[in-house]
């Protein structure tokens, strides 16, 4: 299985890292991208903080590096909820980081983004799952 995706939200020059797996096979798919190792030592400590958690969105300000995780491919509607979850933390990051606070005036934007990185993430999914079909 890939672990790391990538997406882009070209309106506000943004790339999204997606993970999907096991922390240490996350961290080596981003070994193998050259990613910085104090962003992914950083990464690991998050998730070590939190040792029941299922996925995370995190970030690296200097590096200009956003990502988010989540422990494995959704399947059940609690897993799609995290996955929401994690989505509003990118979205409330990446608009606040270009000025857009959220107000009744912006809250089209806010929800149009959420529904662009879930339709991309949900996107990654299904073709995840049919190369597995096509492996089995």
């Amino acid at each position: 299985m890939q672990h790391l995706h990538q997406i882009t939200v070209d309106v506000y020059n943004a790339v999204l890292q997606v993970l999907f797996g096991e922390p240490d096979e996350c961290a080596q798919a981003m070994r193998e991208c050259n990613i910085e190792e104090k962003v992914i030592k950083d990464w690991l400590d998050g998730i070590n903080e939190r040792k029941d958690c299922y996925g995370m969105f995190s970030h690296n300000d200097e590096e200009n590096f956003t990502m988010l995780w989540l422990r494995e491919v959704p399947v059940t509607i609690r897993n799609y909820a995290s996955l929401v979850h994690e989505i509003e933390h990118y979205v409330f990051y990446l608009l606040r980081r270009i000025g857009m606070r959220h107000t009744d005036a912006s809250d089209e934007a806010y929800a149009y983004l959420t529904a662009y990185v879930f339709e991309q993430i949900d996107n990654i999914i299904v073709t995840m799952r049919e190369e597995n079909e096509k492996q089995d």
